[in-house]
């Protein structure tokens, strides 16, 4: 029959650009110390614990989430995203109250506005960052 395609093999899916996500943010992480070296360098340090934090965290999430890609029941690839996102947050959470408590002279709120600004940006370039061109 003329317009039908025949059935093909399956191909694996390509891994998705997580990698990306990492990149992304710690563009924006060089740049926010930048221009808190320049305007505002008392918070600088705070900028600097703080990205290093969630760049490692979101290092780990990443990790987890693409050693399970391509199971063909998608249960590794679910309990790895799971538990990558749980380790994520525990690794956020645990590293800032140990910067606070070791680094006094460090702001809560900068961290916590780092933290947050990072992981918000990097969600929502996460569909553009890691789509792939067809």
């Amino acid at each position: 029959m003329k317009g039908l395609r025949k059935s093909s093999q399956a191909r694996p899916l390509p891994r998705p650009a997580l990698w990306h996500l990492s990149l992304f943010q710690c563009a924006l992480w060089l740049l926010a110390v930048a221009v808190f070296a320049l305007l505002w360098p008392d918070y600088t340090l705070s900028i600097v614990w703080a990205g290093l934090i969630t760049i490692l965290a979101q290092g780990y999430w990443i990790w987890r989430t693409l050693r399970g890609f391509g199971d063909s029941e998608s249960k590794s690839y679910l309990a790895g995203a799971t538990s990558g996102m749980i380790g994520k947050w525990v690794i956020l959470a645990v590293g800032l109250v140990l910067l606070w408590r070791s680094h006094p002279d460090v702001s809560v709120a900068a961290s916590m506005v780092t933290v947050f600004a990072l992981n918000t940006l990097a969600a929502l370039a996460a569909p553009i960052l890691i789509s792939r061109l067809r």
